[in-house]
C-alpha cells in the first residue's frame, strides 16, 4: 500500500523537542489535501495522540475531503484515533491498536490552604471538569455509533476494532 500522507507523532506539535520527533499540524493535512482535491488519498496513522483542537480540525478537514481512506498502523491513540473517524473508509493493520479515552487535563497544587482557598480551587477545578465534559460530548458526536464509540477508555485491537 501507498500512503500519500502519514499523521504520526504528537498531533498538533511541530517538532517535540522532549522526544526529537516531529508531529503532525492541521495546516500540514490542509496542505496535503489542498493539492489532492476531487482525488482518493491514502492516508497513514501511528500516533499518541496530541492536542484536541489540532485533532478536531483535521478531523473536520478529513471529513470535509470526502475521499480520504484510514489506515491504522502500528499505535494509534487518543485524538489521533477520533481525527480518524473523519474518512470515507478506515482499516486497521493486523496487530495495531486504537485508544479511545475521555479527555483529560494536567493538575497539580502545591501548596497550603485554608478553607477559602481550597473553595477557590475546588471552583477552579469545577471549571476544568465542566470544559472536560463539553470535550467529552464533542469527541463521543465525532464517533461512529458503533463498537469504537461503546469502547471508550479502552484500547481496541484491529480484530475487535473492526470485526
Amino acid at each position: 500500500m501507498k500512503y500519500g500522507m502519514m499523521i504520526c507523532g504528537t498531533i498538533g506539535a511541530g517538532y517535540d523537542w522532549w522526544s526529537g520527533t516531529y508531529g503532525t499540524r492541521s495546516k500540514d493535512v490542509k496542505a496535503y489535501l489542498d493539492a489532492h482535491p476531487d482525488e482518493e488519498v491514502d492516508i497513514a496513522v501511528s500516533s499518541p495522540g496530541g492536542y484536541v483542537d489540532e485533532g478536531l480540525t483535521i478531523y473536520q478537514l478529513i471529513k470535509d475531503h470526502k475521499h480520504v481512506n484510514v489506515h491504522i498502523l502500528g499505535m494509534t491513540a487518543s485524538i489521533a484515533t477520533v481525527l480518524c473517524m473523519g474518512a470515507k473508509h478506515v482499516d486497521m493493520s493486523v496487530g495495531s491498536t486504537m485508544l479511545i479515552h475521555n479527555a483529560s487535563t494536567g493538575v497539580a497544587v502545591w501548596e497550603s490552604a485554608n478553607k477559602a482557598k481550597l473553595d477557590e480551587l475546588i471552583k477552579d477545578w469545577q471549571k476544568q471538569r465542566d470544559g472536560l465534559d463539553t470535550i467529552d460530548k464533542v469527541i463521543a458526536s465525532a464517533m461512529p455509533r458503533n463498537r469504537a464509540r461503546q469502547a471508550m477508555k479502552s484500547w481496541l485491537r484491529w480484530k475487535r476494532a473492526v470485526g
